[in-house]
């Protein structure tokens, strides 16, 4: 059980949190949880699961961790698959509430395989990548009912999704996915401060489905980070912390190694925030020459590292003879001479990241002779 839950914890994305609306003050008198993913053990388990006997909704896991001052109401508000919301009356709640949690997304009633979607028009795909428009409507609404008090968005489901204007109206977003067994309980330590998020996306999050290539061939132009050529709303790799972090003194054993040599990559890693929390370090490679269209960079290799705050802690990586291949017309695994860039970095080592929030990424360059 503590497993299911110490993996739920470190797999929660926090995608935004303004003015620091999380961890929830110990003093808030009043919480209003709502939305249809709220209270539903679907969204713990998604389309392959076992049967536990220790399922905890995220409403469960939200007012067993609330203090004994705090009162904690709820309203589901929508149902799964809803094509249509009446508003009104709907979110009264949330005009009285020190802080509002709005459990949104999607569910394996809606995509899935073998028959469970049973909420979807389209057998469990999906025709758009955007949330559904009542769930738009709903987030809306609520955030005009919330004044300028908190409104966090917590986002599941089992795939990327396209939320840029909920993004925008949330004081904080959370993205859980289908957190296991123990996700209710998860988001309670995450929401409450005793635990701090250190999760990261792994696909890129687009802001339109136009935004995705047509899948006319199996070219990799514009798919994935590696090769994608438009701003996405949440780059992979991306996610932040209640803390903050610095990297510095980035050092390559060598500037030049021949084909077959490896190479060492030091980084210094600094919590600069005021929470002990941990970081997912993340290293990239791209070659500047290759003589074939390549990725802009590569994601290689990670380390996950725990700091106190104002600690240092130097990780080593190791750029192997492996990471430097690329394939070439012949179908054949080879290593071109040339120039090399490596990157430590907290997301996808790009502009979007660090306006969204990401630690700033290091990089240095070597080159294969």
């Amino acid at each position: 059980i503590e497993l299911a839950r110490e993996v739920a914890r470190k797999s929660i994305v926090l995608l935004k949190n303004k003015n620091n609306a999380l961890p929830l003050k110990p003093d808030i008198g009043q919480i209003y949880v709502t939305g249809h993913n709220a209270a539903d053990v679907n969204v713990l388990i998604g389309n392959y699961f076992g049967v536990s006997s220790q399922m905890v909704t995220i409403l469960e896991g939200i007012a067993g961790h609330a203090w004994p001052t705090t009162v904690v109401q709820y309203s589901q508000g929508l149902l799964v698959g809803q094509k249509e919301v009446a508003i009104s009356g709907m979110n009264y709640n949330a005009s009285n509430a020190d802080a509002t949690v709005a459990v949104i997304g999607l569910s394996p009633l809606e995509e899935g395989e073998q028959g469970d979607a049973i909420a979807s028009s389209y057998d469990g795909d999906r025709e758009r990548i955007e949330l559904p428009a009542p769930q738009m409507e709903f987030i809306k609404d609520l955030r005009k009912r919330c004044g300028d008090r908190p409104l966090v968005v917590v986002v599941c489901g089992g795939s990327a999704m396209a939320f840029p204007e909920i993004h925008e109206l949330a004081d904080a977003v959370l993205w859980v996915g289908y957190p296991g067994e123990q996700g209710g309980n998860a988001l309670g330590d995450v929401l409450f401060g005793n635990a701090v998020p250190s999760g990261k996306l792994p696909v890129s999050f687009v802001k339109r489905v136009e935004d995705l290539p047509p899948f006319d061939d199996y070219a990799l132009a514009g798919r994935t980070y590696r090769y994608m050529d438009v701003e996405p709303l949440f780059p992979f790799g991306f996610g932040l912390s209640y803390t903050k972090f610095e990297f510095s003194e980035l050092e390559l054993s060598r500037s030049s190694i021949t084909k077959g040599a490896s190479l060492k990559v030091l980084v210094s890693v600094t919590n600069t925030g005021d929470y002990r929390a941990e970081e997912v370090v993340q290293l990239y490679l791209s070659d500047v020459e290759g003589s074939v269209p390549l990725p802009k960079y590569a994601l290689k290799s990670f380390q996950r590292v725990k700091l106190w705050p104002g600690e240092t802690k130097q990780l080593e990586f190791e750029v192997t003879p492996k990471m430097l291949e690329m394939i070439n017309e012949a179908g054949e695994a080879q290593i071109e001479p040339g120039q090399f860039k490596v990157y430590i970095s907290s997301s996808t080592p790009s502009q979007r990241s660090m306006d969204l929030g990401a630690t700033p990424f290091v990089e240095a360059a070597f080159s294969v002779r």
